[in-house]
């Protein structure tokens, strides 16, 4: 039960991510885009701001336009709903884990739109490191664990220089933006050790690495061409995470 309350209030909270990705894509004001419906130009009618509703029923098009939404777009409420169930059943009842949902959203718009644009943008980022680091220190507060703190941060600014080097040896392969995500995703992982930070480091190049083989092998991209690396740093942080949760339950 407790699976399926997170699983919708995911849906929920991935409604709301959905403009926003579509602002950072479109470079507009996220009031502007909150007035349209996701895909198209079309005004937004007060059913299309439940979760699902702005596609299910329609074979995934717009009922006035007709302009398909898209995967794209309507994969960002399940995925969301997916990440806070599977979050909720991972950190368990502890006040952290309102701050491990808030990185959740906030990996989500990050992946979807480095995943389209190959950037990710500060005004996500900032926010996103500021409001997480003020959570978690709350959570770990309340929780007993506020000794933690120290070696989380040590632990994302560690992760961050250990990418700021290859950003300025490579010519856009890693940029900046992943060098800022690095400081959330070892401030998260970190508060598991630092060990679980060196995990997620490793575990995203392996990612990226095997990925980019595949793609390679596949002739979908060749030698000059750049995958975007925060969707494969995030996946990377989360897999340490369970890992490293898994080991401290069994």
């Amino acid at each position: 039960m407790l699976y399926l309350v997170a699983g919708l209030l995911g849906l929920c909270a991935g409604r709301l991510l959905v403009p926003l990705i579509r602002a950072e894509l479109e470079r507009a004001p996220v009031r502007s885009v909150m007035a349209r419906r996701p895909n198209c130009d079309c005004p937004v009618r007060p059913a299309d701001y439940a979760p699902l509703w702005w596609w299910a029923g329609s074979r995934g098009s717009c009922s006035r336009c007709n302009r398909p939404a898209g995967v794209f777009y309507r994969l960002v409420e399940p995925v969301t709903a997916a990440a806070w169930a599977g979050t909720v059943g991972l950190v368990g009842a502890q006040w952290v884990l309102a701050s491990f949902l808030w990185m959740v959203s906030v990996t989500v718009v990050l992946s979807f739109v480095d995943l389209r644009s190959y950037r990710l943008p500060n005004r996500v980022l900032v926010p996103g490191v500021v409001v997480g680091l003020l959570l978690l220190a709350g959570g770990a507060l309340l929780d007993g664990r506020i000794g933690d703190l120290p070696e989380a941060l040590a632990s994302g600014l560690g992760y961050s220089v250990a990418l700021l080097i290859p950003a300025l040896l490579t010519r856009g392969a890693i940029g900046m933006g992943d060098v800022k995500l690095a400081l959330l995703l070892g401030l998260f992982t970190g508060y598991h050790g630092w060990e679980t930070t060196v995990a997620a480091l490793v575990g995203g190049f392996l990612l990226a690495g095997a990925v980019g083989v595949l793609l390679l092998a596949l002739r979908r991209i060749t030698r000059h061409d750049h995958l975007p690396f925060g969707p494969f740093m995030v996946a990377g942080a989360w897999l340490a995470i369970v890992r490293a949760l898994a080991s401290f339950n069994s």
